[in-house]
């Protein structure tokens, strides 16, 4: 789709909804993601689907009281104390003092929530040990993430969006009714402020701090007239490395532009359109150890693990970390000798522009919502290896049309949804003695159709249905030109000696390394020479390069009809408890697997039960729910062969089993006094696979692994390949841990018209299980990351100066781990350093 073409969709919605008739004057209608028209109006009645907040949501419930906060998580505006699902409700303020500006930043303000970067633009998301670690262009992510309305199809496009924001809210299990694609592990919403009628303001915050940290974010809003404005915002972000070779920079910027339009009493509509750059070298990396196998007489006796003690600021690229890789024997090359080339950077572009045009008819509010996003990748990574580049271009289109009111005791929710998407990618991966070369294209075309309906019983018992039947149709088109390095027979023992072959380059196509490798009398073969007998070239000891290729052309149609019933109960307006059950399902994907092309969908079944109080005059907060899931047809990626002839070497993409995942979730609010406020919140989840089994290559000594690896063989196309079956049942989920809690505090001192606000809070995570080959070696130690700050401003919060500090154990907790195959080194990405520093703001109404 071209861009004139979206813009002419965009457009066409507008105009189509601007000519319907107007009806009688009603409240303003509710905005593309449930939020209402923005003009200031009192707080709506729980599940009202066209009264709202304006873009401050926060509001007092009580003089004395904790504040409210209203949420739009099931399409209707409501107070989040009284929405009855699982949901984490992150303020603006508590963004900025907790420096969010990539979305990897969200774990530390969401106990449930576990983000981590994974080079280039790259963010995966685990919530409650539901989530996917594959981030290539062909898998589809486990949480949804949501940008003002729009689901995001790719977990590269996340970026550039935590500014001049409403709120963030965290949903935690299967969205698989209300949501735009369905997931398994549940969905992250990005809202940001809309433009306001007859309000002139402007605000904005700037912070500095040590590793020359830049933080900057500013917003403007300006009355058109009285039925129309206009928001700009922006925001930078940047800081130095954080690891002493230079990676783990930060540059980015965006903005972002809104024009709000109050066509009639009953119809509005808004255009926004967004714009964010990402560059800086944010990969970043360190050796942790090497697993060595041990022989003996009677061969393989174990592993034998050396950690490299490495300080977690010191990067893959200092000298020490060149010369630890350096000096490790790569037995299928024959040598030892190996550096990592490529330089990591980001040069990357996101954009999108949407229309929502709200108009109150009947007994409700018509919602339409067309999008159109794209993004442009142009970055290389370098996690244990030379180096991965990607060059990309992403499109989607959505469209949603969506119906929300209310009657008699009835309130409902009916829509549409559409999602395209197209996708073109160049990518190589050089790995020392590998390098795949992939070209390919991939689209998706999901619709869906989705209701939701709440009977109010009586006057406190309210029972919920509602239903989405999703298809989804994909097609994959694309070419893997594969290189293997050998020495020889890769199979002799003992190994073969090549010291002087060179190791696969860095070089950015097929043609190049042919040439790399002819001119330096290689051979470049797609049988492999040690195979064939010595009359016809064949060798057992001279290098070659083995090439295998792999042509995926294929499409998959994957659809279900996924489901949640509900009960709530109000003891009291302050009160209420609820109990749900509720389906999923992650559509399946594809792969550069000959014969293997693609996998299945994985679905998840939850049960909830909760509640949600006030209590002491609304001074006391207290939420707590349990949870129950069964999660089936996990996707799970690693290497493995695929089903060419003969069979290749790849990493694929498969369904691997099932689990069970079970906990609680509890947070509470204490305001002490009207100046002293307390705060916590606490999860206890409990992981187990209970079925986990997937082979990989039997290239000698079994893996580095903990669950059980027993040696046996694979036809595959009427050949016989030696695999391991290897069984991780009763295996806990990777990047989970059991027990994690935040506690926060905060004290505010009046003095006269200004004030002092004193701030502290620490976060704990215990240990967690981080390669996913359950090696015994690696895992996220326990511990805390504490918060600190000091506020000083008029009590009309006109300006503010600020002083804070980041991380004040400076603890780096790890994350990331896999085992580079060929050295047998581990790698793995540390968290951020302590950071400090000062941030001012200022604001005019």
């Amino acid at each position: 789709m071209t861009m004139n073409r979206a813009i002419l969709l965009l457009a066409s919605a507008s105009v189509l909804a601007m000519a319907t008739p107007a009806h009688a004057q009603t409240p303003p209608p509710t905005s593309a993601s449930g939020d209402a028209a923005p003009v200031p109006q009192s707080l709506p009645a729980a599940n009202s689907p066209q009264g709202g907040a304006p873009n401050s949501t926060h509001i007092d419930t009580s003089a004395e009281g904790l504040e409210d906060i209203v949420v739009t998580a099931q399409r209707v505006s409501e107070s989040a104390q009284r929405a009855p699902i699982a949901i984490s409700v992150i303020k603006p303020e508590d963004l900025v003092q907790q420096a969010v500006t990539r979305p990897e930043d969200l774990s530390r303000v969401v106990p449930a929530l576990v983000a981590a970067s994974t080079g280039g633009s790259y963010t995966t998301f685990v919530v409650r040990g539901v989530g996917n670690t594959t981030v290539n262009a062909y898998s589809d992510p486990a949480v949804a993430f949501n940008y003002d309305g729009v689901y995001i199809g790719r977990p590269s496009s996340t970026s550039g969006s935590f500014y001049d924001l409403q709120r963030v809210e965290v949903l935690k299990g299967p969205q698989g009714t209300l949501y735009g694609r369905n997931a398994t592990g549940g969905a992250i919403n990005v809202i940001p402020n809309r433009p306001q009628l007859d309000t002139l303001s402007a605000d904005g915050t700037v912070s500095y701090g040590n590793y020359n940290t830049v933080n900057a974010q500013a917003a403007v809003n300006l009355p058109i007239s009285t039925s129309g404005a206009f928001r700009l915002a922006g925001n930078y972000a940047s800081h130095d490395p954080f690891y002493n070779d230079g990676t783990n920079d930060q540059h980015e910027y965006g903005a972002r532009a809104q024009v709000y339009a109050e066509l009639t009493p009953t119809l509005n509509t808004r255009i926004s359109a967004d714009y964010a750059h990402q560059g800086g070298a944010k990969l970043f990396a360190t050796y942790v150890g090497t697993a060595t196998p041990i022989f003996g007489r009677t061969g393989f006796s174990g592993y034998s693990y050396s950690p490299t003690n490495y300080a977690p600021g010191e990067g893959i690229f200092s000298p020490k970390s060149q010369a630890y890789l350096a000096s490790h024997y790569i037995a299928q090359a024959g040598r030892a000798g190996e550096v990592v080339q490529g330089q990591p950077y980001n040069n990357n572009d996101f954009w999108g522009i949407l229309s929502e045009t709200n108009w109150q008819v009947g007994p409700g509010t018509l919602t339409v919502v067309p999008a159109y996003r794209e993004s442009r990748l142009d970055n290389l990574i370098t996690p244990g290896m030379n180096g991965a580049g990607t060059h990309e271009k992403d499109r989607q289109f959505s469209g949603e049309v969506r119906y929300a009111g209310k009657t008699g005791p009835l309130d409902f929710v009916v829509g549409g949804y559409y999602f395209g998407e197209h996708i073109r990618s160049n990518t190589y991966f050089s790995q020392f003695v590998l390098v795949p070369y992939q070209n390919f294209t991939t689209t998706t075309d999901s619709y869906a159709g989705f209701g939701k309906l709440t009977w109010h019983a009586t006057s406190k018992l309210s029972l919920t249905a509602a239903g989405r039947y999703t298809q989804d149709k994909k097609r994959f088109d694309g070419t893997s030109d594969t290189y293997i390095l050998f020495c020889g027979n890769p199979a002799s023992f003992p190994p073969n000696q090549c010291p002087t072959v060179p190791f696969i380059p860095l070089v950015p196509d097929a043609a190049s390394l042919r040439a790399f490798y002819a001119a330096r009398g290689v051979p470049v073969t797609n049988v492999p020479l040690f195979a064939l007998p010595p009359a016809f070239g064949g060798s057992q000891t001279a290098p070659f390069v083995l090439n295998a290729k792999t042509a995926i052309n294929s499409g998959l149609t994957n659809s279900k009809f996924t489901y949640r019933l509900g009960a709530e109960y109000a003891f009291s307006n302050t009160s209420m408890a609820y109990v749900s059950y509720e389906t999923g399902y992650h559509a399946g994907g594809f792969a550069f697997a000959q014969g293997l092309e693609s996998y299945k969908p994985e679905t998840i079944a939850a049960w909830t039960i909760g509640s949600k109080n006030r209590f002491f005059n609304n001074t006391v907060q207290f939420n707590i729910e349990g949870f129950y899931w069964k999660y089936r047809n996990q996707q799970f990626s690693t290497f493995g062969y695929d089903l060419g002839n003969p069979p290749t070497t790849v990493f694929l993409t498969r369904n691997v089993g099932k689990s069970t995942i079970y906990g609680v979730d509890a947070d509470a609010q204490f305001l002490v006094t009207r100046n002293t406020l307390l705060s916590g919140s606490v999860q206890y989840v409990h992981t187990n696979y209970d079925s986990f089994q997937y082979d990989v290559p039997n290239q000698g000594a079994p893996p580095p692994t903990t669950c059980g690896a027993q040696a046996g063989n694979s036809v595959i196309n009427g050949v016989t390949e030696a695999v391991y079956h290897i069984d991780c049942s009763g295996q806990p989920a990777v990047n989970t841990p059991e027990w994690s809690f935040n506690v926060n505090g905060q004290q505010t001192i009046p003095l006269g018209d200004y004030k002092i606000v004193l701030q502290a809070g620490t976060r704990y995570r215990g240990r967690a299980q981080e390669d996913p080959s359950y090696s015994s070696y690696i895992y996220a130690k326990a511990g805390t990351t504490s918060n600190a700050s000091i506020t000083f401003g008029p009590t009309d919060e006109r300006w503010f100066v600020t002083g804070f500090v980041n991380n004040l154990e400076d603890f780096r907790r790890v994350f990331g781990v896999s085992q580079v195959a060929a050295s047998g080194i581990y790698i793995g990405s540390y968290e951020a350093p302590r950071t400090y520093g000062v941030r001012v703001g200022a604001r005019f109404r």
